[in-house]
């Protein structure tokens, strides 16, 4: 549908007034017009339900009924399952990729021939009474990966590296709130079918935003990615946005501290690749309603210039000139449309896990947190780690109270860690760290008359060995002109002897229960302790067959014949550091 569905005309009545066809068409138009001018508008292009795509072979395709509304507004209907061959879609005969895109778009045909009663000299004997919404898939090539989209107000990107084998980006929302944690995300997209792994180091500079370890600098690290052509992977980091006073910044991507390599071999990357971002005092709730409500009529409509509805990503080999499928992508392909009808089930599963990311990083013992907050043992961590931290003062606090900092990941791991803090000097006394030029460690009355802010504290650091992280305990010795005691902390790890260089060395894993007795059919989970290493990924393995069945999950399940089994347990990333567990299956006593 090339023409807009506005302005909108209907009929006006009137007493004596002759109705023909063209009026009744046009009362058809009105009212069609201001149906898919509404769906374009609160619907948008996208799938309302069903309309699955699945393999049946390698040559046949199964497409499920469901509805749809495109990009005109109009309501796509697929009454019944469609098989289908794949060298009979139109477009099949003109792809020039082994990569499709499989579309559905509406169709028009008229049906159900009368005789004309009253007709034109130049009319046929016959019309066509009815007007049928029919439906087709069809195939075409899938685009190439835009930068900017319908969504480019809403987030920004900076390419790092554009291939030819890989494509390498970082995003984050445009606009940025205040005082919130927020999501910068490394993507990493293959565009080759060529065989390749990517690594990627580099040190993000961040001058409103600051690491879950307090730092400016965002180090990343990520070896040996292997995707497949036209996958993507996402990596992402949480930042804290400080309520700075300035409206805009930019996050610079270090060039000289960085490298990507593909297969060894140094990657094209872009020169000095930058995002730059605003600031904002405004909540994301606020925020995201503002900039979607704003969209003139034209913008709102610029999403919707494709009318046909993608429904799934083809990859296609190219066997003996034969073309034969070879998978079948939808996720991430295909748009949903979220209708009010699945809002309360979604609403209630959605209450399962915790309404923001960073909550749930949170409540991880530090031993599952990513690697760039905790980095392994085995890996090359650094041997000092330091940033700032306040704590807030209640109004008007006594001498001799006390008062505690919230638990501090300081990013070298669980271990022997030394961390020690200073409290800084600040000319205004409000805990603003961009002013500090002394840090005080130990007892600070010694300084007394000197130190400008006047906060006289003692300091005490509790480091939870276990769990990679410390609290801080501040005694105020003076009185009080602050709300916010301002703190400067180091991290250094105390080398102890089990550090191994990158080896197995002292890794253990150790069977919670090493020997069960279980009844035919009976299931059991074999669960493991780690010792001086990180949780990592588990694999179990039958020694002998007809031994039972298990999972991935460490889930065992007894063969119907009695026996003693055994069954090894060991580190998807360190084979060598395992153990062995025994079912003895028969009868418990």
């Amino acid at each position: 549908m090339s023409e807009r569905p506005y302005p909108f005309e209907k009929n006006r009545y009137y007493y004596g007034k002759m109705l023909t066809s063209a009026d009744f068409q046009a009362e058809q138009r009105y009212n069609e017009y201001k149906r898919m001018f509404l769906n374009q508008m609160v619907l948008g292009r996208g799938v309302l339900c069903g309309l699955g795509v699945r393999m049946l072979d390698e040559r046949t395709l199964l497409i499920e009924s469901g509805a749809a509304v495109d990009g005109a507004g109009r309501e796509i209907t697929v009454p019944g399952d469609t098989v289908k061959k794949l060298s009979a879609f139109e477009g099949y005969d003109s792809l020039a990729k082994q990569k499709a895109a499989l579309y559905v778009r509406y169709r028009e045909e008229t049906a159900q021939p009368v005789c004309v009663v009253n007709r034109k000299a130049e009319q046929d004997e016959y019309e066509d009474n009815r007007i049928r919404e029919k439906y087709e898939f069809f195939l075409a090539d899938c685009q190439e990966r835009q930068q900017s989209g319908p969504d480019e107000d809403f987030f920004v990107e900076a390419l790092l590296s554009g291939g030819p084998d890989y494509a390498v980006s970082l995003r984050m929302p445009a606009v940025v709130s205040r005082g919130r944690r927020v999501r910068l995300s490394l993507l990493v997209e293959k565009l080759s079918d060529e065989e390749s792994s990517l690594s990627l180091s580099g040190v993000l500079k961040l001058p409103a935003f600051l690491t879950a370890e307090g730092a400016q600098e965002l180090h990343i690290c990520e070896e040996d990615i292997v995707l497949e052509c036209g996958a993507f992977r996402t990596y992402d980091h949480w930042l804290y946005a400080s309520e700075v006073e300035f409206d805009s910044t930019t996050i610079l991507w270090d060039v000289d501290a960085s490298a990507i390599t593909v297969d060894g071999s140094e990657a094209e990357c872009e020169p000095d690749p930058e995002l730059p971002l605003r600031l904002t005092d405004r909540t994301p709730e606020e925020l995201i309603k503002w900039r979607v409500g704003q969209k003139s009529l034209e913008e709102k409509n610029h999403g919707n210039e494709e009318e046909a509805v993608r429904l799934a990503e083809i990859s296609i080999a190219d066997e003996a000139h034969d073309h034969v499928l070879r998978e079948v992508r939808e996720f991430g392909v295909k748009r949903y449309i979220p209708v009010p009808e699945s809002e309360e089930i979604c609403r209630e599963y959605l209450s399962y896990y915790s309404e923001h990311a960073e909550y749930i990083r949170d409540m991880l013992p530090a031993a599952e947190k990513k690697e760039e907050e905790i980095p392994a043992r085995e890996a090359e961590a650094p041997v000092i780690r330091g940033g700032t931290l306040e704590i807030p003062l209640d109004v008007k606090m006594k001498k001799g109270k006390i008062c505690y900092s919230e638990e501090i990941i300081h990013g070298l791991g669980p271990g022997n860690v030394y961390v020690d803090v200073g409290i800084c000097n600040v000319d205004d006394g409000a805990g603003s760290r961009n002013k500090s030029d002394t840090v005080v460690y130990g007892d600070t009355g010694l300084f007394e008359g000197k130190n400008r802010q006047g906060i006289s504290a003692q300091t005490a650091v509790k480091v939870f060995e276990a769990r990679g992280s410390f609290q801080v305990a501040a005694r105020l010795t003076g009185e009080q002109n602050t709300i916010v005691l301002p703190l400067r902390w180091t991290a250094v790890r105390v080398p102890d002897g089990t550090d191994t260089d990158g080896e197995d060395g002292n890794m253990q894993i150790v069977p919670e229960t090493p020997t069960v007795r279980l009844s035919q059919g009976e299931k059991h989970y074999f669960s493991v302790r780690f010792k001086n290493m990180l949780p990592c990924t588990l694999k179990y393995e039958l020694m002998e067959d007809g031994g039972g069945e298990i999972g991935p999950d460490g889930i065992y399940t007894a063969p119907a014949k009695a026996g003693i089994y055994e069954i090894r347990i060991s580190c998807a990333d360190h084979r060598s550091v395992c153990t062995y567990v025994y079912a003895v299956v028969g009868g418990k006593e």
